[in-house]
């Protein structure tokens, strides 16, 4: 009777999950050809919700960061994949950038001030719009839970005051670990950039996921993570995000590669 009652309960707890439906993603972008370095934003069937579940985002295109190659700092310290890990993905329309990730995660530490939030767990985008290639990136939003509310931050050169009103819902996730985070973001074009974002721009881009703290004694054992592991403050060490087309879906459900069955980025 014990063994049916666990059972039981097993059982409806996984009835829970899956028909609550979450969506955690993998990686998939080599699906799509690209190359280390490479993504994709394409054009969401419909505009997502900004509610921290990815179910909106099941056809976008994912980038995983999650071995050393992605370390700017932490090599030695950094345990694996259970350690700290950010799966990510970007899409936009004709008004937002929208920027997702899954963050795995043993333990989450916020920072106490929000004009100081790489003293905590946090996120930061580098963004060459124009792709220049050089110098310090023209863009630089920073989201962050601090004081258990979800925060837009602006740390771009020139700072736009109406970023910080930008959508965004950073949730708890026990699925990604014990500090597991979804984060799930919107911002308006008209305040991220002056040039005009259409299929075929591409820009210079990489997340960076920040551990952050205010004990001294453990700064020399935090991650910093971004494509390729060198300095995004620098344009030159960024990767390459293209924006294409509608996320096309099948008649199976899958993501259709609707741009050209690309093989190599850029084709």
């Amino acid at each position: 009777m014990k063994k049916l009652i666990i059972l039981s309960i097993l059982l409806c707890a996984l009835f829970v999950f899956s028909a609550r439906g979450d969506f955690l993603p993998k990686q998939n972008s080599d699906a799509f050809g690209l190359k280390y370095g490479e993504s994709i934003a394409g054009v969401p069937p419909s505009t997502p919700k900004i509610d921290g579940k990815l179910d909106d985002w099941r056809y976008a295109v994912w980038v995983t960061f999650d071995s050393e190659k992605e370390l700017l700092r932490g090599k030695g310290v950094w345990q694996g994949k259970d350690d700290l890990t950010m799966t990510w993905a970007t899409m936009y329309d004709e008004k937002n950038f929208y920027f997702a990730a899954a963050v795995r995660d043993d333990a989450f530490t916020p920072a106490a001030n929000p004009a100081e939030p790489w003293r905590g767990d946090t996120i930061f985008l580098y963004i060459d719009w124009e792709k220049v290639g050089a110098g310090q990136p023209a863009c630089k939003p920073n989201f962050a839970l601090i004081n258990n509310k979800a925060r837009v931050t602006d740390f771009s050169a020139q700072k736009n005051a109406n970023l910080p009103n930008s959508d965004i819902a950073i949730v708890p996730t026990p699925e990604l670990g014990k500090g597991g985070m979804i984060y799930e973001v919107a911002m308006p074009f008209a305040w991220l950039t002056k040039v005009k974002i259409e299929q075929g721009t591409e820009v210079g881009f990489t997340p960076g996921y920040e551990e952050g703290t205010d004990d001294l004694e453990k700064k020399g054992d935090l991650v910093f993570m971004d494509w390729h592991g060198l300095n995004p403050d620098d344009s030159a060490n960024l990767g390459t995000l293209k924006f294409e087309g509608p996320l096309a879906v099948n008649s199976t459900g899958k993501l259709a590669v609707t741009w050209g069955q690309l093989k190599r980025f850029g084709q």
